[in-house]
């Protein structure tokens, strides 16, 4: 039955002759140890033969990626009645997920050589070849073509990230969203500009009617983990009969409740009875009606070399798959709790710490008893007590956490000292008779 897939009209002996009869010899033995007998404790050759079909089928893609290349430059499909190599693979029996990437792979042969030398010598599966190669060529079609004129290199830079990645058995949809970060691991300056104009362009906006209101917001990557983190650990869960909507505006409605309660500032009462008093006094996490606020706890994996602000360092990664650029994660880890993870390549994660980067009560309240006020340089009147502990020097750069070393910054002028400190990184690296640091916030 399997010869009778193969075209007809093979010259006899000639090199298609003997690579037609080689598949049938291939597919016959495999097919035959497939329902032999085997002796007790002999089943271990299965499983053998199955890895061998397996290396050997994706052997087979990448052959007919290099022939599908030769197709095209010889002109070779014309008078074939197919007007492209995909529609041939799939009149015989290939997919058409199958066919387009061995048609990817055929267009990119010459462009991925570490790619395609790891698929060679069985690094790399058939099917991550071509995700890489269309991962890389989508990143290299949107690249900002004024910080990377040359494509090429771009797409090397890529095709370094991919290789890597695959070569580390990550699974492929893992593989599939590093692909979709690309952008944000090759050019951390444009992810860092694309942070400022989210940042610039923030914004709130209430409309109201005589029976409620709407609250529509906008703004970056970090302070939406900001927002969804203060949320979530508000967020009542599932099963109380609300929907997930409900549960995030009486989570909001809480979290507001909480401040109030924080500062020592009335709580707005609504009459007993009304739809508005059952939503208020509703179920609260841990059925606590009213508890003072912590700070939102937002998990992120960063690497020193990113807070460092390394040039081609990872971003860092929330809890939930987001990125965020160098200034983000940096703003974050000048106040807050760290956990350091060292991993090695070989053997994955090998050690876990904790270490304090944050300033302890008593440093705070001797910062605090210096202002009233946050200290950014421009002035700012945010109330001491709404602001963290911040190292002047950073403590990734070799600064202690100090009274010498430290100021009082509210979480949008911490946010607005570590981009612009990015932003004049990146001056420099394009001008070097700029200064790398740029304008920095003072103590005042």
């Amino acid at each position: 039955m399997a010869k009778e897939q193969f075209p007809g009209g093979v010259p006899a002996g000639s090199r298609m002759a003997r690579i037609q009869a080689g598949l049938a010899g291939v597919l016959t033995d495999s097919g035959a140890m497939a329902d032999e007998d085997l002796p007790p404790g002999a089943q271990q050759v299965l499983c053998d033969l199955m890895a061998i079909l397996a290396c050997g089928q994706g052997s087979l893609d990448l052959a007919m990626a290099r022939l599908a290349a030769r197709i095209r430059r010889t002109g070779a499909l014309s008078g074939t009645g197919h007007a492209t190599v995909a529609g041939l693979l799939r009149e015989h029996g290939r997919s058409s997920s199958q066919a387009a990437d061995i048609t990817t792979v055929a267009d990119h042969l010459d462009d991925y050589p570490a790619a395609v030398a790891a698929a060679e010598d069985g690094t790399l599966a058939f099917a991550q070849l071509a995700l890489i190669m269309d991962a890389c060529e989508k990143a290299v079609d949107g690249r900002p073509t004024d910080l990377y004129p040359d494509g090429a290199d771009y797409r090397s830079r890529a095709e370094g990230i991919m290789v890597q990645a695959a070569s580390s058995d990550v699974a492929d949809r893992t593989l599939k969203r590093i692909g979709r970060q690309l952008p944000q691991r090759i050019s951390p300056q444009e992810h860092e500009r694309r942070q400022r104009e989210a940042y610039t362009d923030r914004g709130a906006r209430t409309t109201t009617d005589a029976f409620g209101f709407t609250l529509e917001a906008w703004g970056d990557a970090a302070s939406e983990e900001i927002v969804r983190a203060a949320l979530d650990s508000h967020l009542s869960p599932p099963g109380d009969g609300r929907t997930i909507e409900q549960r995030r505006f009486d989570a909001l409605v809480q979290l507001c409740e909480n401040r109030l309660v924080a500062e020592g500032l009335p709580v707005p009462e609504v009459p007993a009875g009304c739809d508005a008093h059952t939503a208020l006094t509703g179920p609260r996490v841990d059925g606590a009606a009213r508890r003072g606020a912590n700070p939102p706890q937002v998990s992120l994996v960063v690497s020193l070399e990113a807070l460092r602000g390394e040039e081609g360092a990872e971003p860092a990664v929330t809890d939930r798959a987001r990125l965020l650029p160098p200034s983000s994660a940096q703003a974050f880890a000048s106040d807050s709790l760290l956990r350091r993870i060292t991993t090695d390549p070989v053997q994955g994660v090998v050690d876990v710490g904790r270490a304090r980067r944050t300033f302890p009560a008593r440093l705070r309240q001797a910062l605090s008893a210096t202002t009233a006020t946050c200290q950014w340089e421009e002035g700012c009147t945010v109330p001491v007590r709404w602001c963290q502990g911040d190292h002047r020097t950073e403590w990734w750069e070799g600064g202690s956490t100090s009274v010498d070393n430290g100021q009082m910054l509210c979480g949008r002028h911490n946010r607005e000292k570590h981009m612009r400190r990015m932003e004049a990184r990146f001056r420099a690296r394009t001008d070097p008779g700029e200064d790398g640091e740029g304008p920095l916030p003072r103590a005042a």
